[in-house]
């Protein structure tokens, strides 16, 4: 286990604050009914860390036009946070006390997610958070999402902390490739993917009950 030492807490959002997955997994399929479009890898598609229309266009690839990858998304997340709007989300086991305890101690915190921003906003405000974090950071913020560095670094630098004394907490390969490239220690979680999968973070929880934040400092 890496010994870590940071200013700065960096959290993805799904499958790190909230326990989203399967939400996501139905929304797809809701929206793939609508349009007649087949849905691979099922299980896959709501942790995989990417935005909307690169699910469309790389992962699924159904065959439409970017115009209409873009509305076929935003029809899949109204469907998703309307959901959230009539029966609430969790949260991962441990990150509520986690996030609050990082406040009391003074630690810098923001959410960096590949996410649309309304899910983001509607997700923290949900777990009633929003108060705990300095900066959000949504893939509409950005130009590349991850793996590319661009959502950790845009956060860094809304927390004015420097790269390297960043901890990102994430669940996905894709968001432990983008922390690698930002030059910021991860901490992966096992709630979305295997520990195989995630082996390049600085270390592997399943969750954040067993994570002090005070230990990180």
């Amino acid at each position: 286990m890496t010994a870590l030492t940071s200013r700065a807490f960096l959290f993805d959002l799904d499958g790190v604050v909230v326990d989203s997955n399967q939400l996501h997994v139905d929304s797809w399929a809701a929206v793939a009914e609508r349009h007649g479009h087949p849905l691979l890898q099922p299980d896959y598609i709501g942790k995989c860390g990417l935005r909307t229309t690169a699910v469309i266009r790389e992962l699924l690839r159904w065959p439409v036009s970017e115009a209409e990858a873009r509305q076929i998304g935003l029809e899949k997340e109204t469907i998703y946070r309307d959901w959230i709007r009539a029966g609430g989300i969790d949260a991962i086991p441990g990150v509520v006390d986690f996030i609050r305890r990082a406040r009391e101690l003074g630690v810098p915190c923001a959410v960096a997610s590949s996410a649309p921003r309304a899910n983001l906003d509607l997700c923290v405000e949900a777990l009633g958070l929003a108060s705990c974090f300095q900066a959000t950071v949504s893939g509409e913020d950005v130009t590349r999402g991850k793996p590319a560095p661009d959502i950790f670094l845009a956060a860094a630098a809304a927390l004015g902390v420097e790269p390297n004394q960043c901890v990102v907490f994430e669940d996905a390969p894709a968001g432990v490739q983008a922390a690698r490239a930002a030059s910021m220690a991860v901490i992966a979680l096992t709630t979305s993917h295997l520990p195989a999968e995630l082996a390049q973070a600085d270390q592997i929880v399943p969750d954040f009950t067993k994570l002090d934040p005070s230990r990180l400092l």
